[in-house]
């Protein structure tokens, strides 16, 4: 297993008894939680992810800062073997939801710790080419479906409190799938090259663009028109799913996949609004 300080941390997690949430997290297969002070708890999951569990109303040693996790959110979390994870969970006790195959090459198991935050444990699977393209080629209509079954009035609707609207999840995937859109064209005109990294900041993003309140259907046309050049393109390139491209870090990434990434990353938040829809139906 990593060193706790083996990564830096990826969220802070607010708690309102440290002693519980810390023994919680040292008892979960694998993990590890070694205090960081009088108010602090370094986590490290078995993959090597470290979280931070810091009493609320203090504030994190500046070693140990991270994003903060709002109220209920979801922390992922990589783990090979999810059956072998989840039936060690419930030996112990616990009742995870799944694992389940979300989508082609990917599942997910949803834990909720005591302070109320879901830990989404998720793992790779096997998945042909086919399948990348496919679900790369069907998510513009999927969320075009999604949208339309929402509503106007559904889109201003937060999927939980301090969460996003559909609106603003809408335009997340928009401007998460066009930053990719650019590194795919370079991958596929300049194959190889290194590249400089992009300024991304989910609420940053949300805020600078206004995405509270602006309108989804320019940002779905984008969508669409931004993923049809991509697959027009491959079709030209025989080579295409090998080509790469490398960040300033070393980090190479082939086109292969950044559209198993991007095409799974729409699916999951697709998957959250048609979630949304089904509840404000009931």
């Amino acid at each position: 297993m990593s060193e706790p300080n083996a990564r830096p941390p990826q969220a802070l997690l607010y708690v309102r008894d440290l002693p519980r949430a810390a023994a919680y997290y040292a008892g979960l297969p694998g993990f590890r939680a070694v205090p960081a002070g009088s108010a602090a708890v370094l986590v490290t999951a078995p993959e090597g992810e470290t979280l931070v569990l810091l009493r609320a109303g203090t504030e994190p040693p500046p070693a140990l800062a991270a994003p903060p996790a709002g109220p209920g959110a979801w922390v992922y979390l990589h783990r090979r073997d999810l059956p072998d994870l989840a039936a060690r969970l419930r030996q112990a006790g616990l009742m995870p939801d799944g694992p389940t195959v979300t989508y082609p090459g990917y599942r997910q198991m949803l834990l909720p710790d005591p302070e109320g935050y879901v830990l989404a444990f998720w793992e790779e699977l096997p998945v042909t080419d086919d399948q990348i393209l496919e679900l790369y080629r069907t998510g513009p209509a999927r969320l075009a479906d999604a949208v339309g079954r929402l509503g106007d009035a559904g889109l201003d609707v937060p999927r939980a409190p301090g969460k996003w609207t559909a609106r603003q999840i809408v335009h997340h995937i928009v401007d998460s799938d066009a930053e990719t859109f650019h590194v795919l064209r370079i991958s596929l005109a300049l194959p190889g090259r290194r590249i400089a990294t992009t300024v991304w900041e989910n609420d940053e993003w949300m805020r600078g663009l206004a995405c509270d309140r602006r309108a989804v259907e320019p940002a779905i046309a984008l969508f669409a028109a931004a993923r049809a050049w991509i697959l027009e393109a491959l079709s030209h390139l025989p080579d295409a799913l090998e080509r790469t491209v490398t960040w300033p870090s070393g980090y190479t990434a082939s086109v292969r996949d950044l559209l198993r990434q991007q095409g799974g990353h729409a699916v999951h938040h697709i998957l959250q609004l048609e979630e949304m829809q089904r509840r404000l139906k009931k």
